[in-house]
């Protein structure tokens, strides 16, 4: 046998201690299984009237301040990718070997006056370090709040500055790539990428047309070697038994908070998990919609385990001080109070973790989603951190917040590029090109926030 196919069932073994057995992949009745999702009596008092959707956030609930790039004690990885003992040697002959061929695995380290990128192909591999002026993350966080302010002064320039120093370095292994892996650490953990010029040219022509990196490849990004190597790893040696035939194709959650008496009404949510259902019916494909008062904690752990993919459209909340308050909204009848049971409404960071839920996709169609998360044990978690170690093999989330009424038509493009038969990176890249190319859409405030996590 291979004797890097024997390394790969190694390591499997020692970092996928959740990956099911063949004896445990038991064929459930999905038809039973919906029958018997449970309904909560609907709460009629204090029904909230629909108000204009344009405009209306799929907000957080919020407490403390908030961070313009992440905490640099998160995101620590337990090993590099080149650290020269032999264990890694190994790991590393692996990592290119689960590679494609058209795709770059680019590591980011920096400190306050370095930057270090390890980058690895299926043909070579290699550090590349620059020297780097301290006011560059103050050039960064600048970046990234006029992102999100949609302030375009000087925006064009620091991109400009930026993609030299994060992307010059590599630019030769880039250009004859389709596909970037990109993990990022400390200070770039949460950055933008996708958002920097791409090509370089230096001195670039005064009226030349911009082009951003996601334009030329397709991005996903992850938190960690091991995380990647997780998931690309479930996706190559698939147990026999577990195929997604005998998944459903599409659940989606919708909570709406029509009955709710102190959380925004969604009202787009409703109208993109039913318009994303019918395109999935139309392709033979079998979807399950849970809208309001359906889409609540118990159903989700009844029937999330069975699904292929997984959308949720709803509210974050993030309480500082208090990380059992940080989850997801569903639906818990209208009650502002939350409870001690499993069913509170309340889906929380900690406890995404203690569920199994191995599907292909998780979508996260909520306001930053990707930010969000809290210390479990020694480690840092965010929602996408936790449904990866459920078993998820991708999470789409959003950096920051988004509207209503783009949520919903950023996530029905995303599924229509995908059902036409391309991948979730090739999709998402596609939605993107396309809003570029559209004036009203064309900044990276109303694009750039939606990101996959995954392999």
């Amino acid at each position: 046998m291979d004797p890097r196919i024997v390394t790969c069932l190694v390591l499997l073994t020692l970092f996928i201690p959740r990956f099911s057995s063949t004896a445990q992949a038991q064929i459930h009745d999905i038809s039973k299984l919906i029958s018997g999702i449970a309904s909560p009596q609907q709460n009629t008092d204090g029904e909230i009237s629909a108000a204009e959707s344009c405009g209306k956030v799929r907000g957080r609930v919020e407490m403390g301040n908030s961070k313009e790039l992440a905490d640099t004690t998160a995101g620590s990885t337990k090993f590099c990718l080149f650290e020269t003992n032999g264990c890694n040697s190994s790991m590393l002959l692996m990592i290119q070997d689960l590679l494609a061929p058209q795709e770059v695995l680019l590591e980011y380290f920096p400190s306050d006056t370095l930057i270090c990128i390890a980058v690895a192909t299926r043909e070579s591999a290699g550090i590349y370090t620059s020297r780097i002026d301290p006011g560059l993350w103050e050039t960064a966080n600048l970046f990234l709040r006029r992102i999100r302010l949609a302030d375009f002064s000087d925006f064009k320039k620091q991109s400009e500055v930026l993609s030299e120093i994060f992307l010059g370095p590599v630019s030769v292994v880039l250009k004859g790539k389709s596909r970037a892996v990109i993990i990022a650490h400390q200070t770039l953990k949460g950055f933008p990428f996708e958002a920097l010029i791409y090509p370089l040219c230096s001195p670039a022509p005064a009226n030349s047309k911009s082009r951003y990196l996601i334009e030329g490849k397709e991005i996903v990004y992850n938190n960690s070697i091991t995380q990647w190597l997780t998931s690309r790893l479930h996706n190559r040696f698939r147990i026999p038994g577990t195929s997604l035939d005998h998944q459903l194709a599409f659940v989606g959650f919708s909570p709406g908070f029509r009955f709710h008496e102190c959380v925004q009404v969604l009202d787009q949510a409703d109208h993109e998990i039913s318009t994303i259902g019918q395109m999935f019916r139309e392709k033979g494909k079998l979807p399950v919609i849970l809208k309001n008062e359906n889409s609540n904690e118990n159903n989700f752990r009844t029937i999330a385990r069975y699904t292929h993919i997984l959308h949720i459209a709803t509210h974050t909340v993030n309480s500082e001080g208090f990380p059992e308050m940080k989850g997801l909204l569903l639906n818990e009848s209208g009650s502002c109070s939350i409870s001690n049971s499993d069913d509170d409404g309340l889906l929380a960071v900690h406890e995404i973790c203690d569920l199994q839920i191995p599907a292909d996709l998780i979508v996260l169609n909520a306001c930053a989603s990707a930010n969000i998360g809290d210390r479990i044990g020694m480690n840092w978690f965010s929602f996408a951190d936790c449904f990866m170690q459920a078993g998820a093999r991708n999470v789409l989330c959003t950096r920051w917040n988004v509207t209503d009424r783009l949520a919903e038509r950023f996530m029905v493009e995303f599924y229509r590029y995908y059902l036409s038969g391309m991948s979730f990176s090739k999709a998402l890249q596609q939605v993107k090109i396309r809003m570029i190319a559209e004036q009203s859409l064309s900044l990276p405030v109303n694009w750039a926030a939606y990101v996959l996590l995954g392999d």
